[in-house]
């Protein structure tokens, strides 16, 4: 058995604002320096990314990108120190949370492997009965 986590941080209104997606999102914009280029090697959409990046925006009350108009030669967009402190924060929470939660769950999990075998006997007994009852 694996566990499978999914982490968010919500804004006031509730809402998820950050989470893997928009970190990865973050990481590429960085890496490649353009937002467009960005969401394509996530399978964005440019509006879609613009909405995640305005949520983050307006949920942390600061701009994220520093941007640069000018197409392929002479814009491009890369993170403000904001953007980059909030991404390694929430990246080293989400470690931190991941690497709880598995020591956690191999206790878990051991129990559970446990309870199994301790089912066992009883299991036996119960069929070994049924199969009597059929028999007569």
């Amino acid at each position: 058995m694996k566990i499978h986590l999914k982490l968010a941080i919500l804004n006031e209104q509730g809402l998820p604002f950050m989470g893997r997606g928009p970190v990865q999102l973050l990481q590429g914009i960085e890496r490649l320096g353009s937002i467009n280029q960005a969401a394509k090697e996530m399978d964005l959409s440019y509006v879609k990314a613009l909405n995640i990046i305005k949520k983050m925006e307006t949920s942390l009350g600061g701009k994220i990108l520093e941007t640069k108009i000018g197409g392929k030669t002479h814009g491009g967009s890369k993170l403000t120190p904001l953007a980059k402190k909030f991404s390694d924060l929430f990246t080293a929470y989400e470690t931190e949370v991941t690497n709880f939660a598995r020591e956690k769950f191999t206790v878990i999990n051991e129990r559970i492997a446990n309870l199994e075998q301790d089912l066992l006997p009883e299991q036996a007994f119960h069929e070994k009965r049924d199969d009597m009852e059929h028999d007569n």
